[in-house]
């Protein structure tokens, strides 16, 4: 809470500071600042362009201020004495406003991190260092600290790279292949139900609306098998995208703070893309959903054998990695899933 209150204070501070060198006409900090007579002071360019609204036909109008309309001879916006003092703190401001703000401990609220912990490559404050946790490693000036961290950087980064994207892309191209194939097959057994089910009689058509919600079960099913899989090879891609654009976002960074902040950041997604499961890629044969169906035959006298027969077949839905070749480097567990309320039969 000392530390928010400290940074809160720092801001208010600053936001004020921001205020004073802001210029009241264009609303944007001084550039070139010109003072008045009155002691008012405008951006050159401004006082340009009062002044061309301001020309008059034979004579050179005194300029009337902005802020209080005391009038100040002039012989153009060239004439008006420079604000030096303005300008300079101006310019300070400006290069401060850039600077990396000074980072506190999350455990001591209001200590900054000055230290490296060279056990654990991670920063620390003073206090940090007297803990338990950290007894016996060994630490570092940020400096130092810097100088090892930008050494190991190009090791870290060619881990990154040297990820298999290639096998996980072509990997996930397949998985959606196979989903699409499989859904479409599901999809054709509802048709081919819901055509039978059509020519029954009314009293199969609360038996017909079962079986297609049993397909749409089917479809959740098949979605089951293969959206984690999906979403893990997605993420762990975008885990490698990210880490990528962490490397190439602080690698020229010469401040030591910024630069080990960045690098423990880059080394947590590095860790992270490490410990993703490699997926394991099992050959099964991709089989059709259903049999063949003759929904042709529905004489009256067997329509309540048929429609048991067709009640007591099952669905097995196979892996969702049908059709991908192993590799060594992928590794993903497969996934078998058997359902039972719909199947074929031969109808006669």
């Amino acid at each position: 809470m000392i530390a928010l209150h400290r940074a809160s204070q720092q801001l208010d501070v600053m936001e004020q500071l921001e205020e004073e060198l802001t210029c009241p006409i264009c609303c944007s900090l001084f550039e070139d600042p010109r003072v008045l007579l009155c002691s008012h002071s405008f951006c050159k360019k401004c006082l340009e362009g009062l002044l061309e609204g301001n020309r008059g036909a034979g004579f050179r109008t005194p300029l009337k201020c902005p802020t209080c309309r005391k009038e100040t001879p002039h012989n153009g916006a060239n004439s008006l004495q420079v604000n030096y003092s303005l300008s300079g703190i101006v310019e300070k401001y400006s290069k401060i406003r850039v600077m990396p703000k000074m980072s506190f401990c999350k455990q001591h609220f209001d200590q900054p991190l000055n230290m490296f912990c060279a056990t654990d490559l991670k920063l620390i404050c003073g206090f940090c260092a007297t803990t338990l946790e950290h007894r016996g490693h060994t630490f570092s000036s940020l400096e130092e600290a810097c100088t090892r961290e930008k050494e190991a950087f190009q090791t870290l980064l060619d881990g990154v790279k040297s990820w298999r994207s290639a096998d996980a892309l072509s990997c996930l191209e397949t998985l959606q292949t196979n989903k699409k194939k499989a859904l479409r097959s599901l999809s054709k057994d509802a048709e081919t139900v819901t055509d039978y089910f059509d020519q029954l009689v009314s009293s199969l058509e609360g038996k017909k609306n079962e079986i297609l919600c049993d397909l749409e079960a089917l479809k959740l099913v098949v979605m089951q098998a293969y959206d984690p899989e999906i979403a893990k090879l997605s993420a762990a891609l975008e885990d490698q995208r990210v880490a990528l654009s962490i490397a190439d976002s602080f690698r020229s960074v010469s401040e030591p703070l910024l630069f080990l902040q960045k690098m423990q950041e880059f080394r947590e997604k590095l860790r992270v893309l490490k410990e993703t499961p490699q997926p394991s890629l099992k050959d099964t044969d991709f089989g059709p959903f259903t049999r063949n169906v003759d929904v042709k035959k529905k004489h009256a006298r067997t329509c309540h054998r048929h429609c048991s027969a067709f009640l007591t077949h099952s669905y097995d839905i196979s892996s969702p990695y049908n059709g991908i070749k192993e590799s060594p480097d992928l590794k993903v567990e497969g996934h078998v899933t058997s359902y039972t309320p719909l199947g074929t039969g031969t109808w006669t």
